[in-house]
């Protein structure tokens, strides 16, 4: 289940609560979907609610936003208020999509420019309904279309002559995550020798200056190993994240050959029925730079003491 904050005018409010609310809610019981894979967030209403604040509060809690675009989202009063709301969703990186059922002109609201091309474009792509419901039910269900849409339109039997081709491309894919493992490798090296160099330092410091310099330099040499060990973590982070994409992407085409060995692999690991506690590579990693982190800000702290008390 996901949150969906929805950004529209007051002219289309029964639209959205008669039409665009039950169709991506649905229900078992009546309404178009029988699946409710999303909960859709409002404004609280009342004179006394400050809605900039509500509306700040409902999108960082949302998942994906959707701008209903209807005949008055042009209006120039509503750059104050539509407006604003998709700029917070961009500030916070919301997954937005546009609704635009009547044709309605695009609001220059929901025009920016990009960065690359430095060229105006749709803040998100228009889609209708039943799109916006996919792609909702998709990410629920860690559904992502992976496959070209030439290869989707070909017969089943021209598909089959294609298996080689999928196998290789499996091939490829699957070493780009064994290169990603080495490279994570080389990272986690260069930053403990590093930071090992950076400690030894600190210890020939203490035997080496006098005490006013002696503080300074220490107090310089720890600040820059903590910063070290931010970037340290943040790489690591990312570099978990990317692993975690290319073992779903993995699993897309493993659907499409007889066995599923990451797959099973992972709900081998994972099973509870194992009492053990899988730990990811990522938090294992993290350990190290976060003991280095602890580390420094001990010293620092010992250091700006020493300095503010005298106690040499």
């Amino acid at each position: 289940m996901i949150n969906v904050f929805m950004i529209h005018s007051g002219q289309d409010y029964k639209m959205v609560k008669e039409v665009i609310e039950p169709y991506l809610r649905g229900s078992k019981d009546d309404g178009p979907n029988t699946s409710a894979n999303c909960s859709i967030l409002t404004l609280e209403s009342g004179e006394d609610i400050p809605w900039k604040k509500d509306a700040t509060a409902k999108i960082k809690m949302s998942h994906a936003v959707i701008v209903v675009i209807g005949a008055d989202a042009d209006n120039d009063s509503k750059k104050d208020t539509m407006g604003w709301e998709v700029e917070t969703a961009v500030k916070y990186n919301k997954l937005i999509m546009l609704y635009n059922p009547n044709n309605d002109k695009i609001p220059d609201y929901l025009m920016i420019t990009d960065r690359f091309t430095k060229q105006k474009r749709l803040v998100a792509p228009v889609m209708t309904l039943e799109q916006i419901k996919q792609r909702i039910d998709d990410y629920v269900n860690e559904y992502y279309p992976i496959f070209s849409a030439s290869y989707v339109d070909l017969p089943p039997e021209n598909r089959s002559q294609r298996k080689g081709e999928l196998v290789e491309q499996y091939k490829m894919f699957q070493k780009t995550s064994e290169d990603l493992v080495a490279r994570r490798q080389s990272v986690n090296s260069f930053y403990i020798s590093v930071n090992s160099a950076l400690t030894g330092l600190l210890g020939v410091a203490f035997g080496v200056f006098d005490d006013s310099v002696k503080l300074i330099v220490a107090a310089f040499m720890c600040a820059a190993g903590i910063i070290l060990d931010i970037s340290w973590i943040h790489i690591l982070e990312a570099y978990g994240t990317l692993n975690a994409a290319k073992m779903k992407v993995i699993k897309l085409l493993e659907e499409q050959l007889p066995v599923m060995l990451y797959d099973a692999e992972w709900r081998i690991m994972s099973d509870k029925l194992n009492n053990k506690k899988y730990v990811s590579f990522t938090d294992s990693e993290k350990r190290i730079p976060k003991l280095f982190f602890s580390l420094y800000v001990i010293i620092l702290v010992g250091v700006i003491v020493v300095a503010i008390f005298g106690l040499i």
